[in-house]
């Protein structure tokens, strides 16, 4: 159920909306982030997303008494919390072991999960897909979502339950029918029987035969009287006392006292005869179970069930009786027909079951193999669409569909904001070069005009003005015709930058600070990643004006950093107050300042270690969602997720104070060059956000854990001399074939001088992160002469200045932008100046072989 749906039904059951309640009840979710992760990769035995399902559960209850307590009274939360929950679990409301154990699947805020993609999408259910709507992996997952458990099992139980159904109530039920109609025909023959004698009393009666000739004549003629397979089942007489009046078989009772006769020889046997008085005298009538000798034969006794019947007149007692083997041999040769039938029967729906199995597992394959080529097919296109310097609009009737990223950065508006009804209007105002665009728009959305290209003046959500082209292109949904609209900036180009897209400034620093105090002013994302839009232009200024790399650098760097801040700022404000300090860490490139436009995120997060180790994993829940929040806003604002996932979002960078400084224990104590291949990054540290004492702690911890392991740095230096300088050994660039371009990748030509400063700034005990930095105070430590000092810098700062052209051409291009430099893009000079600033990188290698592996040795 939708967040809206929710509120509908507990404001008719309750009277009370609670909107709050149930997008606290279902924030754990966020489609972007959810996306990454499918398309990076999971890890081993973990699911990212696993505390989401703790809010879903009626443990959650205690927490949503603290989250709103003072708003809602206590008895208005657990309304609405358990509504929410039994609504989507069916009625149930689960615990966390449910979630432990798999017998749920955690459900979350507006995602669809009972619908199934359709064989064709129409414009609506494409438009809720690329906005993040998913198949139930996660529930197709396990033994529950499997074929076998949905088609295959009840399959299965119909027929055992058929069976069952059988065995255990018809064939009980035809037994029980069988005995009624034997007991119903016994009772049919002593009424004849009875009819009889009557016929006589009557006689008797009227005088016609004296009451010894009637009685005489009428015990003769029942004597006679025969039925049965055999002929052999027959009628007898007594009378009240009881005494013996006829038997067929049995004349040696004739005119005995029956009163002691019992159906043994035990004494305790049952006295038939008393009880056949009994029964007469109580009810006129009666049945009753006993044991007697098998028709004719006095030598073989088997349980019987007999009928008697009061004569009132003469004080007789007639009856007659069945064997219960003759019954049973009736009821077993009605069982083997029935059993043989409904084998057959059971044969028949087992071999259709099969068949109807064959068919809906070919199905379902076919389905899987449908919905894994959707998802494959929307994934290809939105890694196209996002990964392309180009906007995009997926549109159709005029409603937009989707955007992408670029667009979303280029313009200032958010994907919401670009669904508006007049967003054309805004984003083309009326100028006579944007008449014709409008007005191929309009028409264009009512399919009378066929896609073509156009120059436009594009407005921005701050009110910039943009030189953009605009162009169609048409796609087909179910019933529908829809549009690709794409946005182009027309820029100047020059390999160093571009001109004509900025008015020329002079005090960069100043313009930077602006850039960085608009972001930290900002009050919502897309005034954040608005502002960031600006960025591009003004480093593509800076390097025509020719400013040092390190200037570069610390722009980005800054801008970054203030994004962090106010996406955490803008973060903490929908989640509430953190329930422990914290720093939010910038690893690597990020924590250096050595960033580029185009950087990816490496982050983590450090909180102090709660008091009570319960604590730990609700605390660790909040920061996991806090951490969710800023790195998708991140991803949003165009620094990408880490493709090795060294994110605060992974569980295994969202620690506690004390079990960071375990790790950096293990990795230290147990390095091996190898394994420091996969740390180098985590040895870069800075606190971007927070309490910085909790990142001082754990670098305090490296240096200590560092100086009580000497054989560490020599580890590491054979680490850092695995880093090869790209050259021949005939001091030439090496280069590696790219897409059919002899090419060389500018920042493995850097990493050698990052690892040397990383290592230096161990030894040294240096905090500061920066690279340029380090050289300063490694210069001032007389670890390295002035000479060198100044080397050095020039080293770095020539590959930088390189990478930062090479990267603004290949955005302004709108090429894929990477670091990887074609060398052909080069003059003669250029490369001459490349291959020796190369050639000196071996210095770097050079001092550490001599002060950490040779000093070791000697």
């Amino acid at each position: 159920m939708k967040i809206s749906e929710h509120a509908q039904r507990t404001e008719q059951l309750f009277g009370i909306r609670a909107e709050d309640i149930h997008k606290w009840i279902d924030g754990f979710f966020d489609h972007d982030g959810f996306d990454h992760y499918l398309r990076e990769g999971k890890l081993d035995q973990y699911d990212p997303y696993d505390h989401r399902r703790f809010r879903h559960c009626k443990e959650a209850l205690q927490e949503a008494y603290q989250e709103f307590d003072g708003k809602y009274s206590r008895q208005q939360i657990k309304n609405v919390v358990e509504t929410h929950i039994k609504d989507d679990y069916d009625g149930y409301l689960p615990s966390r072991a449910d979630f432990e154990n798999g017998t749920f699947t955690a459900k979350y805020h507006d995602a669809t999960h009972n619908e199934e993609l359709s064989a064709v999408l129409d414009a609506k259910e494409l438009a809720e897909y690329f906005d993040g709507l998913r198949d139930n992996e996660a529930n197709q997952q396990g033994f529950i979502g499997s074929f076998a458990f949905r088609i295959v099992l009840p399959t299965i139980l119909a027929i055992i339950l058929f069976v069952s159904a059988v065995a255990l109530v018809i064939i009980p039920l035809v037994e029980d029918s069988m005995m009624g109609q034997k007991q119903q025909m016994i009772k049919e023959l002593t009424s004849s029987a009875i009819s009889i004698v009557d016929s006589y009393v009557a006689r008797e009666q009227s005088g016609e035969l004296s009451l010894s000739q009637a009685q005489a004549k009428a015990a003769t003629e029942l004597k006679a009287m025969r039925y049965g397979d055999e002929n052999k089942d027959y009628f007898f007489i007594t009378d009240m006392h009881p005494r013996m009046i006829m038997h067929p078989y049995r004349k040696d009772l004739k005119g005995q006292d029956l009163t002691h006769y019992s159906d043994n020889e035990n004494k305790s046997g049952k006295h038939i005869f008393v009880e056949f008085t009994k029964l007469v005298k109580a009810n006129h009538e009666g049945y009753l179970e006993y044991l007697w000798q098998w028709k004719d034969d006095a030598n073989k006794t088997a349980p019987k069930l007999s009928y008697v019947q009061a004569v009132e007149e003469w004080q007789w007692i007639v009856g007659t009786g069945v064997y219960f083997d003759d019954v049973q041999k009736e009821i077993d040769k009605l069982e083997q027909t029935l059993f043989t039938t409904f084998f057959l029967i059971t044969l028949g729906l087992s071999a259709i079951m099969s068949y109807i199995i064959g068919q809906s597992r070919t199905i379902e394959n076919r389905k899987k193999r449908a919905e894994v080529a959707l998802h494959e097919a929307k994934d290809r296109y939105r890694a196209l669409v996002e990964s392309s310097n180009e906007g995009y609009i997926l549109e159709a009737d005029g409603d937009i569909l989707y955007s992408n990223n670029r667009l979303h950065r280029m313009l200032g508006y958010s994907d919401s904001e670009l669904q508006s009804t007049t967003i054309w209007q805004q984003l083309f105002p009326a100028n006579p070069k944007n008449t014709p665009l409008l007005q191929h728009l309009g028409e264009l959305f009512k399919h009378s005009a066929e896609p073509a290209e156009f120059e436009a003046c594009l407005s921005t959500k701050s009110g910039k003005q943009l030189d953009i082209i605009v162009s169609s292109s048409k796609i087909f949904f179910s019933e529908k015709q829809g549009h690709v609209i794409s946005f182009r900036p027309i820029t100047r180009k020059i390999y160093g930058g571009a001109y004509g897209l900025v008015k020329q400034v002079s005090d960069y620093q100043v313009l930077n600070s602006r850039v960085v105090e608009d972001i930290a002013l900002s009050d919502s994302q897309g005034g954040v990643v608005e502002t960031l839009n600006q960025l591009p232009d003004l480093v593509r200024e800076m390097i025509d004006a020719g400013s040092r790399p390190d200037n570069l650098r610390r722009a980005i760097g800054s801008a970054y950093d203030a994004a962090i801040c106010r996406f955490i700022e803008l973060s903490i404000q929908e989640l509430g107050k953190p329930p422990v300090p914290f720093s939010f860490i910038s690893f690597g490139s990020n924590a250096r300042h050595d960033m580029t436009l185009f950087s990816d995120q490496d982050n983590a997060i450090v909180f102090e270690t709660p008091k009570d180790p319960s604590k730990l994993k609700q605390t660790r829940r909040y920061f996991l969602h806090l951490a969710e929040r800023v790195c998708g806003l991140l991803n949003q604002a165009g620094y990408p997720y880490c493709d090795g996932l060294i994110m605060a979002t992974n569980h295994q960078w969202c620690l506690s104070l004390d079990e960071w400084t375990a790790n950096f224990s293990t990795w230290i104590n147990h390095a091996k060059p190898d394994s420091i291949l996969e740390l180098n990054v985590f040895f870069d540290i800075r606190a971007t956000y927070g309490k910085k004492q909790l990142v001082d702690s754990i670098q305090q911890h490296i240096q200590t854990t560092v100086q009580n392991q000497p054989q560490f740095l020599a580890t590491y230096a054979k680490n850092c001399l695995s880093y090869k300088v790209p050259l021949t050994s005939f001091k030439q660039i090496k280069t590696e074939n790219i897409d059919g371009v002899e090419s060389v990748n500018l920042k493995a030509c850097l990493r050698p001088m990052e690892i040397f400063c990383r290592i230096y700034a161990l030894k040294h005990d240096i905090r500061e992160a920066n690279t340029m930095t380090r050289l300063k105070q490694l210069a001032a430590k007389q670890e390295i002469d002035a000479m060198s000092f100044r080397e050095m810098v020039y080293i770095f700062d020539h590959i930088w200045q390189l990478r930062f052209m090479n990267q603004i051409v290949e955005y302004t291009d709108l090429r894929k932008v990477n670091d990887v430099l074609a060398l052909a893009d080069l003059t003669e000079l250029e490369q001459q100046n490349l291959r020796n600033v190369l050639k000196r990188i071996s210095l770097f290698h050079d001092k550490i072989s001599h002060d950490f592996l040779n000093a070791k040795s000697s």
